[in-house]
């Protein structure tokens, strides 16, 4: 009742900061908030925000929810309501989560699409002696998210191991170990003369490029993909090339085999589809 009464004219704006401030900020990373900041600072409405907490019920929210974009945002947007009202709730600044009464939205994330033979090879022309040349091959050759690849340090490459650790964007357990291969070691090369070249690069990272202007750049060279699909293409790749569903999960940093078998399963039916279609018992009826 002490927190209800002090905080009873607090308008939602003000909480959601003090909410991201204190029990967010701290403790997740860099990609996890940028998500939950953006949540708060461009989707959730003005108006709302000016609303007293106290004052805010179900249909306020699905107002709220009715504008947003159609699915991931939407969802998303209601997860982090859910978490700030559910935490005012039990500091007693609010008598109920408002937010469980809305309806859940469900989104069902669409399947990545891996880049064909020939997108491969156009792609790595159109790269070609560009600024991201050799992040774009970093991409390809180890299936790293787009953030993983932006926070790497020069320190994180160990040269007499083989190996590169890889700072995880999404769980604990995406923190991993890829090998450094020779030629994941020659893209590094290059990418440390790129760098020494550019004396503003200095010190900054293996690729010192934030991540609006890397999306941007890669959608003006390959419009048909998103970069995540580089990702996609990696996983087919390996699946392709009958790298062990376990071996290749570990590498890409997913949280369950089932995420990557979900790739390897489609890979291998459109496999097994076209090389049923060479199969007949009667060739001769065929020609008939």
């Amino acid at each position: 009742m002490e927190a209800k009464a002090r905080y009873k004219d607090m308008k939602l704006g003000e909480w959601l900061d003090l909410w991201y401030a204190t029990y967010k900020k701290p403790y997740l990373r860099p990609y996890s908030l940028r998500n939950i900041e953006q949540m708060i600072r461009l989707h959730t409405p003005a108006w709302l925000k000016e609303m007293r907490l106290a004052d805010i019920g179900v249909l306020d929210l699905d107002r709220a929810l009715s504008d947003l974009p159609n699915g991931r945002t939407r969802q998303y947007a209601r997860q982090t309501w859910h978490a700030a009202f559910g935490k005012a709730c039990k500091l007693g600044m609010v008598e109920r989560n408002e937010v469980e009464l809305t309806d859940p939205i469900r989104y069902r994330k669409q399947r990545g699409k891996a880049l064909t033979a020939k997108e491969r090879w156009d792609f790595l022309q159109a790269i070609k002696g560009t600024r991201l040349e050799w992040l774009m091959r970093f991409y390809l050759m180890t299936g790293v998210r787009r953030a993983e690849a932006l926070a790497l340090e020069w320190s994180d490459i160990d040269e007499e191991e083989g190996l590169i650790l890889i700072r995880g964007t999404k769980t604990e357990g995406s923190y991993r170990t890829i090998l450094l291969t020779d030629e994941v070691r020659h893209i590094l090369d290059e990418q440390r003369k790129q760098n020494e070249a550019d004396k503003q690069n200095r010190g900054r990272g293996v690729f010192p490029f934030s991540a609006g202007y890397v999306s941007h750049a890669f959608k003006q060279l390959c419009p048909a993909h998103h970069l995540h699909d580089l990702r996609h293409t990696y996983i087919t790749l390996c699946a392709e090339s009958g790298v062990n569903v376990r071996v290749c999960q570990q590498l890409v940093g997913h949280a369950t085999a089932a995420m990557t078998l979900d790739v390897y399963t489609h890979v291998m039916d459109g496999y097994k589809r076209k090389e049923a279609a060479k199969f007949t018992l009667f060739p001769d009826l065929q020609a008939q």
